[in-house]
């Protein structure tokens, strides 16, 4: 299941719920955050795969609470993964390789700074936000036009910066959190000139982490990489997508 892979990435898994307070709150917070779509439920962690009639959550703890929708978990081949809907907060049994947003339950040490040491405040230029890990600036531009990888590159040299490269697991984490809110896909600043053979950043940082998802790079002639989640996909540099922009200080 890629949402839960996703997760993975973010040192995390999809939401395990073992209250009513949290599934009231995680599809009122659903429900404000799609008011605008047409989206109804997104996955949770819960999966029927290791047994259909045992259901238990994909990061180990206990099967202690339980939500599901009158008639629900259906007994139906291939409805062994759990979602929440935003209207009522029920849970139902659904095909896994279906497409929906997710919930992925982090620990918050993941995020906590690494350092108590005091530091200036950095002020990055609008929109960029300051990521202090890196000492560097990240701006997400072009949200409307979607661009190809060379004019995205362009679009960000145009504003003293580059598409972002990556160099560790907390910058990809932080880029990942971009990735995940707006929903959407974005291109890395990775690109190949000699058909796959080597990667390279296009602001000429060393290639020193490796981002890739499990599985990439794959085929040849797919030669820029986009954000996924927190990893990146080799993609055809023709493709339209939306950008990041990284501008180190």
């Amino acid at each position: 299941m890629v949402a839960e892979e996703s997760c993975i990435q973010l040192g995390g898994h999809l939401v395990s719920i073992h209250d009513a307070l949290i599934d009231a709150l995680l599809a009122q917070e659903g429900a404000n955050h799609f008011r605008h779509s047409t989206i109804t439920d997104f996955w949770i962690g819960l999966t029927g795969l290791v047994s259909a009639e045992k259901w238990s959550w994909m990061d180990g703890t206990v099967f202690d609470f339980k939500d599901w929708e009158k008639g629900e978990p259906k007994n139906i081949s291939g409805n062994n993964c759990a979602s929440l809907s935003i209207v009522d907060g029920f849970w139902k049994a659904e095909n896994c390789f279906e497409l929906k947003p997710y919930v992925c339950k982090v620990d918050k040490s993941f995020y906590e700074p690494l350092t108590t040491t005091t530091v200036k405040p950095i002020n990055c230029p609008y929109p960029y936000m300051y990521f202090e890990f890196t000492h560097s600036c990240y701006g997400v531009w072009n949200l409307t036009n979607p661009l190809n990888w060379e004019n995205a590159e362009k679009y960000c040299e145009a504003n003293a910066a580059h598409l972002t490269s990556i160099h560790s697991i907390q910058e990809a984490r932080f880029l990942g959190s971009f990735v995940y809110v707006a929903d959407l896909d974005f291109w890395s600043g990775a690109f190949s000139n000699d058909g796959g053979l080597t990667w390279k950043w296009s602001d000429g940082s060393t290639w020193d982490y490796n981002p890739w998802n499990v599985g990439y790079p794959t085929a040849i002639g797919s030669s820029c990489g986009k954000m996924w989640g927190a990893v990146i996909a080799n993609v055809r540099c023709d493709s339209v997508f939306r950008l990041i922009c990284k501008k180190s200080l």
